[in-house]
């Protein structure tokens, strides 16, 4: 078993230290570290985690590695148990049972159901039988019913089982479920009427209330507190629990155990107790007599249990009493007081209530039954109450208790005989180990005589009381160690009306007031009078006339659980028993807290430690050979990889090498027992230490089995692929020899025919470019000869070939014909094709002039020049790329001539008189973008660095209706590339937006520009600029 650094021993026998503290400590820190399960052997210790851990611990990918590994070889878990349980139900054909113990609280509920959702998930299904495929099914939803009206919130626990549960679950030899059968013991039938204050009634009540959709056919009302039985504790919620829901899943459980579509007499009853509660009687003056007060109530409670109001108040409020016989028989009425009145009235709600739930457990055991001839294998589940002890110990506990001493000696005489006979069987010699044997306590409540004996014989004086059962036992038992009363020990801790036991977990004071009540567990008669008067069919088989004929004296309450019990153990010990000892690490619920106190107490009363003691007496681990050495092998080098020789061999030959001594070890027949975890542990060391390089060893050998695997796989697929294509090709020749020369002939043909009209192409293809290069144009008109259709694609391909090589070549020589102006003016156009193509309209075959305003056609020539000499001693510039005039759109939309010019640096406008340079140049640098719509318009706007307070132009490049956009843009796209590399967006959009009246101190407005088509309007020539509200401003074109 794999011992996990820093988390503990997941098993308790393999200890350094056997004491009580190295046991607290080693439960701590496995608590810790959410390691909820440790083993005693073979026995599991469970601590309830107060989170929910599904995620960690439960789930298909957790039951399937569970299933595939036996117990040792994983972490301590329910289900690692369920799994051997299961395994040795059908590898051993054994009877198996599993005895869940512990406190309200410990979490025994939850692990009877992890264990059930193992069993269910692993187990067979049966597919010939619908009915028995059924049973997992019917198995699982017997629990919210159970639950939902067997438990309860209590101080300790939410969903506190109160009542004890034994399930036995029926398979065939091949591990198929096919029937089940529940037996349930003593429930707390005294919750439906008291309990302790924060603490609630059974989880029915409440669950009824919130999701019945019948509240008003029931005479109910949502809010529990309308009802005494419910609200007398202050508590009607529980956190974490939706009664709403609980509710449909009850009813759909029903469903699946076949419960009818009509549970109206079900809840009819939970209403009727209900109402009961809320039943109250008052005293008629000095005579005491009592009578109902609310008759209204009583109404409700008769139609709902089908008696009469009238008979159902008169049987609350007296009894008969029959004296005397034969003809001498009489019959007196004894009227109740108020408070017996409400005794009765209780006493009635606890007996239908009880009988409710042994008749739904009947009902579920009559869907369960096997009905497959032949011998059944059993597994049992016992979920039964933990040792209680409370501030006020009452009958119910001392029954609890009882059976949690029954169960402890079964355990020990289980534990110690299943030890003694494994020693004997292996011919190891066993040494007696001392414990405590509660059998002495056992003896003192069930014995004749005992306490259960003495309570019989009280019950049938009438004059007894619960203090004369108590002076009786004073009197029987005083002497006894394991007894004690304020009159056999001056006690004042005891009290006057209390006893003490000292039972193995613990000193119990209980309050004998109500004992004799309790154990008579019988009703007035003429209470059941009335019930057999019932038209409800459920309340009329609950009540059967015999209870009222027979003359037999009823069995008390005590003796009948002492039977149940003794009909428990004889089925315990018809089994192989195991074991979930379960733990709550704290009263509060809490998670991660760990209250040493509380768990210290548990871990002695549940006999823990004398668990570990009987295991750990000889030998701590023992395990067949072939396990062992299976496990341990590569830590010998004798024994690994191969030995030649047996499992024991092996094993002593592991032994021998690393010189272990003779006495921490022993060979039994098929196992090898360990003495000290310490050699255990040695031997786990040493194999880590190996794994590595087993690991290594491993994957080295499966690569390299898997590369010749795949290669021998691909060298036959080859050989296949050879000799069949050989095959196939010879038998296909042999088949079409004739026509296949024929065909090969006519290939052969053909193949000439084309080889002879290429060659005549490219001949034509020479001949027509035989004197291109003489001719003025290049060869611009040549007409190409067309290349022949051969059924070859590269026959096309070097057509395009060839006419691509002549267009460069051609364009080449042109270029290089050209002047240097005539080569810029072809590079800009080429620009201009680039940015204007499929975008806007403009016109290639323009020449670019670059500066029209150096013309001899301008009348101010002579000024410009003066003026740009001015601009460039001003700015430094040296070149002018563009100038022309243009209309610009100031930031009241009017629009104004200008002359812009464009030089090496910056963008300047300037006046058309003087040739002044307006406002301030704007750097080429400062221009990011350039907008332009998609029409026949000529307008231009350029978007400058806002951050810096350059204020975006608005320009008409066609005042003299000519097209100088494309010009302009290639200049400024051309010359911010080349001065700052960097490419100035050019966008073609219908809707510009665009802010020509920013300035460095305000930030100014944006304004919108939309284009039309203005071509209706004879006055307009070429663009006009229309502003419009909102600065939403219009372009007209033709």
């Amino acid at each position: 078993m794999n011992r996990e650094k820093g988390e503990g021993v997941p098993d308790f026998v393999l200890m350094d230290t056997i004491s009580e503290d190295a046991f607290m400590d080693n439960l701590r820190l496995r608590y810790k570290k959410d390691r909820i399960y440790t083993y005693i052997g073979e026995v599991v210790v469970s601590m309830n985690p107060y989170k929910n851990m599904d995620a960690a611990y439960y789930n298909k990918k957790k039951i399937d590695e569970y299933k595939k590994c036996i117990m040792y070889e994983v972490p301590p878990h329910v289900y690692a148990l369920a799994s051997e349980v299961y395994r040795a139900l059908l590898g051993n054909k054994e009877d198996q049972c599993v005895i869940i113990s512990g406190e309200s609280g410990a979490g025994k509920t939850e692990a009877s159901k992890i264990f059930m959702q193992y069993i269910a998930a692993v187990s067979k299904s049966a597919t010939y039988n619908k009915e028995v495929s059924d049973i997992k099914d019917k198995l699982l939803e017997s629990n919210p019913i159970l639950e939902a009206f067997g438990n309860a919130k209590t101080l300790r626990n939410n969903n506190s089982s109160r009542f004890g549960k034994y399930m036995e679950i029926q398979f065939e030899m091949d591990g198929t479920p096919v029937g089940g059968r529940i037996t349930n013991y003593l429930l707390e039938k005294s919750r439906t009427v008291i309990r302790s204050q924060g603490e609630r009634s059974f989880h029915i009540f409440y669950n009824v209330l919130a999701g019945s959709p019948d509240l008003a056919a029931l005479k109910l009302q949502k809010d529990p507190n309308a009802f005494t039985y419910l609200k007398l504790s202050g508590c009607t919620t529980v956190e974490g629990m939706n009664d709403a829901d609980d509710f449909k899943d009850v009813v759909k459980a029903m469903d699946v155990l076949g419960f009818g579509k009509d549970k109206t007499p079900i809840w009819k009853i939970i209403s009727a107790i209900l109402h009961l509660g809320n039943l109250n009687f008052k005293e008629d003056g000095s005579s005491k007599k009592s009578s109902v007060v609310n008759n209204d109530v009583s109404e409700i409670v008769g139609q709902l249990l089908g008696v009469e109001a009238r008979i159902l108040n008169k049987a609350l409020t007296s009894r008969s009493i029959t004296t005397g016989g034969g003809k001498r028989q009489s019959l007196i009425v004894i009227p109740l007081d108020a408070q017996g009145a409400s005794f009765t009235r209780d006493a009635l709600a606890k007996t239908i209530y009880q009988r409710l739930f042994d008749w739904l457990v009947a009902h579920i055991n009559k869907s369960l039954v096997c009905r497959s001839a032949g011998q059944k294998l059993v597994m049992g589940l016992l979920d039964i109450y933990g040792f209680e002890i409370f501030e006020n110990n009452s009958f119910e506990q001392f029954c609890i208790n009882l059976c949690n001493e029954k169960l402890q000696q079964l355990f020990i005489e289980l534990t110690l005989k299943s030890e003694q006979e494994e020693y004997v069987r292996e011919g190891i010699a066993w040494e007696p180990i001392k414990f405590f044997n509660n059998k002495i306590i056992c003896d003192l409540i069930e014995g004749k005589p005992g306490v259960l004996t003495l309570m019989d014989e009280c019950v049938l004086l009438s004059e007894s009381t619960d203090l004369t059962l108590l002076d009786r036992m004073s009197k029987s038992f005083g002497t006894h160690p394991h007894f004690q009363t304020y009159a056999t020990t001056n006690d004042k801790k005891i009290g006057v009306s209390h006893f003490r036991l000292l039972h193995y977990a613990g000193e119990v004071t209980y309050n004998v007031d109500g004992f004799l009540e309790k154990s008579k567990d019988t009703l007035f008669v003429d209470l059941l009078l009335c019930m057999q008067t019932s038209t409800h069919p459920l309340i009329k088989e609950f009540f059967e006339s015999a209870e009222t004929t027979s003359k037999k004296r009823p069995v008390t309450a005590g003796t009948q659980f002492k039977n149940a019990l003794g009909h428990l153990m004889s089925a315990l010990l018809k089994c192989q028993p195991h074991y979930i000892r379960c733990i709550k690490p704290n009263d509060t619920k809490r998670p991660d807290f760990f209250d040493e106190e509380r768990v210290r107490h548990q871990v002695r009363y549940l006999g823990l430690m004398e668990n570990v003691k009987v295991r750990r007496a000889g030998f701590a681990y023992r395990q067949i050979y072939q396990k062992f050495a299976h496990r341990y092998k590569m830590v010998a080098k004798s024994t690994w990889p191969r030995s030649g020789v047996d499992a024991r061999g092996e094993t002593d030959m592991i032994f021998r090498e690393h010189q272990i001594k003779s006495e921490e070890f022993r060979f039994g027949k098929t196992k090898v027992f360990i003495r000290s975890p310490a050699t255990l542990f040695f031997f786990e060391e040493k194999r880590e230490e190996m794994m590595p390089h087993i690991a290594t060893l491993m994957t080295s050998g499966w690569k390299g089995y898997v590369a010749r695997l795949l290669f021998r796989r691909m060298r036959a697929a080859r050989e296949i692929q050879r000799v069949w294509r050989g095959y196939a090709i010879r038998k296909e020749w042999i088949k079409n020899r004739e026509r296949l020369l024929k065909q090969k002939a006519a290939t052969k043909l053909l193949h000439i025919r084309r080889r002879s009209r290429f060659r005549r192409w490219l001949r034509e293809l020479a001949e027509t470019f035989r004197n291109f290069m003489k001719e003025k144009l290049y060869g611009k008109f040549i007409v190409w000869p067309k290349y022949p259709n051969l059924s070859n694609p590269h026959i096309a391909v070097l057509d395009a070939t060839f006419k691509r090589v002549y267009a460069k070549w051609r364009a080449h020589v042109m270029v290089k014909s050209l002047s240097a102006d005539e080569q810029i003016e072809m590079r800009q156009k080429v620009t201009a094709l680039t940015l204007f193509s499929g975008n806007k309209p403009w016109n290639c075959a323009r020449r670019y002039t670059s500066d029209y305003l150096m013309v001899d056609s301008n009348p101010n020539k002579d000024k410009f020049i003066e003026g740009m000499q001015k601009v460039f001693a001003t700015y430094g510039d040296t070149e002018v790329l563009f100038a022309d005039y243009a209309n610009k759109v100031n930031k009241k939309g009017k629009s104004q001539k200008r002359a812009v010019v464009v030089t090496e640096k910056n963008f300047y406008k300037q006046d058309p008189n003087n040739y002044k340079v307006k406002k301030s140049e704007l750097p080429l640098a400062m221009i990011h973008s350039i907008s332009m719509s998609r029409k026949k318009d000529t307008f231009v706007i350029v978007h400058a660095d806002a951050g810096k307070g350059y204020r975006d132009l608005v320009l008409d490049l066609g005042i003299n209706n000519g097209e100088k956009v494309s010009e302009f843009v290639v200049v400024l796209v051309d010359q911010v590339k080349r001065l700052i590399d960097r490419n100035i967006s050019v966008q073609y959009i219908d809707t510009i937006k665009y802010n020509n009246s920013r300035t460095a101190k305000a930030p100014g407005q944006e304004s919108s520009l939309t284009f039309q088509d203005g071509s209706a309007d004879p006055k307009l020539v070429g663009c006009a600029f229309k502003s419009g509200k909102n600065n939403a401003n219009v372009i007209l074109y033709k």
